[in-house]
């Protein structure tokens, strides 16, 4: 019963039978199934499907708002009798874009899984990480910030990882076939490379003087990876506007040519998402200042 109340606690924070199934590692029908048990336990509805969203009835806000504490401090009594243990011990879902993913995260779940074996790991790389924060212990997530940029709220702590300007760029071969931008504007007339990723849109932001612009590029190539839209990049296909710690080693060899330099860009801002202490697992918060190091 106690199991069933605290599922339903989780329900109404996501919002969703199978995001707090997959907190509690059961399938989507068993979860369903819990929650018509405990239905039918009180003898009334508990929530109601609305907008693809479960809310809870007033009987389901009332044990909501009265279970949710206990909930937490049961949680909060594990994580304590866990950080008594010499070594790490349990599982960490992380939702994380593919730059980092690619570059970076590997390397550090690496090192660390090779001090704490009991630990283990499930990864989700995607580009939209945040869409995964009801079912991840750490996100990790890029956006592009520039003057007037608001982030939404995510009821999260955000810490900042990296960040790199971005830089217009286009190889040797692409710019023998076209002549070089000389103003933003001039992109409406070359083949743009983007990924609404790393930028949000096919929007590119430049700025000079105090002065901002925002210039809307050809969509001629889009992609999800930062890492495929270097390549397209490198091979000719045209200019791609990208974080400068992706593209600089190509810059210093002559395999790729900076343009528009004059100008000051986005920011690409690499961030770390995750619960406050007094609610995240002992080995998430290991993990996190693993990460921060």
């Amino acid at each position: 019963m106690l199991d069933k109340m605290a599922f339903f606690v989780y329900v109404v924070r996501t919002g969703s039978i199978s995001a707090a199934a997959r907190k509690f590692k059961v399938s989507v029908s068993a979860g369903s199934r819990w929650l018509q048990e405990l239905e039918q336990s009180f003898g009334m509805t508990l929530c109601r499907r609305s907008n693809r969203l479960l809310t809870p009835t007033p009987a389901g806000q009332k044990l909501f708002d009265e279970f949710s504490p206990m909930v937490d401090n049961a949680e909060h009594l594990c994580r304590t009798l866990q950080d008594f243990q010499h070594h790490d011990k349990g599982h960490l879902n992380i939702a994380c874009t593919p730059v980092y993913a690619n570059h970076y995260l590997m390397e550090k779940i690496s090192q660390y899984m090779a001090e704490n074996s009991d630990v283990t790991f499930s990864i989700n790389v995607t580009p939209w990480a945040l869409d995964h924060i009801g079912e991840s212990d750490l996100v990790i997530s890029a956006n592009a910030c520039y003057q007037g940029y608001r982030e939404k709220d995510l009821h999260l702590v955000r810490r900042e990882i990296m960040q790199s300007p971005f830089i217009v760029v286009a190889s040797p071969a692409y710019l023998a076939r076209h002549p070089a931008p000389d103003v933003p504007a001039d992109l409406a007339k070359h083949q743009c490379l983007f990924a609404t990723t790393l930028t949000g849109s096919n929007d590119w932001i430049f700025t000079r003087n105090g002065e901002s612009q925002i210039v809307k590029v050809p969509k001629s190539l889009e992609v999800n990876d930062s890492d495929l839209l270097l390549q397209s990049a490198k091979m000719g296909a045209g200019i791609a506007y990208l974080p400068a710690f992706i593209v600089e080693s190509e810059i210093l060899d002559g395999r790729l040519i900076p343009l528009l330099d004059e100008f000051e860009t986005s920011i690409w801002s690499l961030n770390l998402y995750y619960h406050p202490v007094t609610s995240a697992s002992a080995v998430a918060n290991h993990f996190k200042e693993h990460l921060l190091q």
